[in-house]
């Protein structure tokens, strides 16, 4: 599929589901083996590992990945910091990869897949995912062109997903707006309900629609995501 027409798809794509089809069939064309998509920081809440955005790892790879990897990933947080497409094993090859790191390459070798490309993605200010491709083959021949095109397909893909799955701004009301701007500018619920004219119960009942309407579980979050969207 050529880019524009893989564009013009993404963008037509009406469901996560549908989205998720359109990358998968791309990447397969190109021979990406399996992919991976999660956002970052990736931290875990309540000690449970966050899912994938997208994932068509094999389930032997997926569980390592999840049980020693999720929020720790020393190749994810490379590839990220230099914030460009990376070809998986000149990378590795540079890093003094930890325990974790080697046990899950290893089960990624013992998988089939021995190579890929890692990228940092970005939709909007607040909204940064990191993506991964595998091969089933060694790609040292790999070239910048090919590493930006498979950054394409994951950043259109991701700028999609966060269309269909973002709770808007937006859709805060006029209230719950200046509740979140006081938020951001660090005032606790007695000041605010001091600011509005309302009582504490009420702002309390604000800040918690605001957290259900931005999708977070506290005011670091709200905030990221508030100034993200806004």
């Amino acid at each position: 599929m050529e880019l524009l027409a893989y564009l013009e798809a993404v963008s037509d794509c009406p469901t996560k589901e549908a989205l998720d089809d359109v990358l998968i069939d791309t990447c397969n064309r190109i021979g990406v083996a399996a992919l991976s998509g999660y956002n970052f920081p990736v931290r875990a809440h309540n000690d449970e590992p966050p899912p994938p955005i997208i994932s068509t790892w094999p389930d032997s790879v997926r569980t390592v990945y999840r049980d020693i990897m999720v929020g720790d990933d020393p190749i994810m947080n490379a590839a990220m910091a230099l914030g460009i497409p990376v070809h998986f094993r000149s990378l590795t090859a540079k890093m003094d990869l930890n325990e974790k790191g080697q046990t899950f390459v290893a089960a990624m070798f013992e998988a089939g897949l021995v190579d890929g490309v890692i990228t940092p993605v970005f939709s909007r200010p607040g909204n940064v995912a990191c993506f991964a491709a595998a091969f089933e083959e060694e790609r040292d021949d790999i070239r910048p062109a090919e590493l930006r095109r498979i950054k394409f397909l994951f950043s259109e893909y991701y700028f999609r997903y966060r269309e269909l799955t973002d709770v808007r701004v937006s859709e805060l009301s006029v209230r719950e707006r200046q509740v979140m701007v006081a938020i951001v500018n660090a005032k606790s619920n007695p000041q605010i309900a001091r600011e509005l004219g309302v009582s504490e119960h009420t702002v309390g009942t604000y800040v918690r629609r605001c957290f259900e309407k931005l999708d977070v579980n506290n005011r670091t979050q709200a905030i990221v995501r508030f100034l993200g969207g806004g």
